[in-house]
């Protein structure tokens, strides 16, 4: 068994928390979640999670502005992040990589690709 490590899900919609948090139970990793991009930031700094999984479209900031605000931050700069999101285009994607996001998500997922992007990059 690997060590639990620690995900923050950082979505404004309860349902697609509620999906994560079902998809991933079973890897036995510590699971929190914030509602939005403030929030999001309040626990990457108090918690440092090993792993971010962020929407793009949320109230107060949107999921770029907390990345960016993760990547300047010494403290939490090496933490992985996947956007988890709707925003598909090949701009988006383009975009999200420059900002430093690890990996790329988009929804609708299924809850076997979101284990295995997220073995991966936990190195599970």
């Amino acid at each position: 068994m690997t060590t639990p490590r620690t995900i923050l899900t950082a979505d404004d919609n309860q349902q697609i928390r509620m999906l994560v948090k079902a998809a991933l139970r079973s890897l036995g990793h510590e699971l929190i979640e914030a509602v939005d991009g403030e929030q999001a930031i309040e626990l990457a700094v108090e918690r440092v999670p090993d792993l971010v999984l962020l929407d793009v479209t949320m109230p107060k900031l949107d999921g770029w502005e907390v990345l960016h605000f993760l990547r300047q931050r010494p403290e939490t700069a090496d933490i992985q992040v996947m956007m988890l999101t709707t925003a598909s285009q090949t701009m988006d994607l383009a975009h999200g990589a420059s900002l430093g996001c690890n990996d790329y998500l988009t929804k609708p997922f299924s809850p076997g690709d979101l284990r295995a992007h997220v073995e991966r990059m936990l190195g599970a």
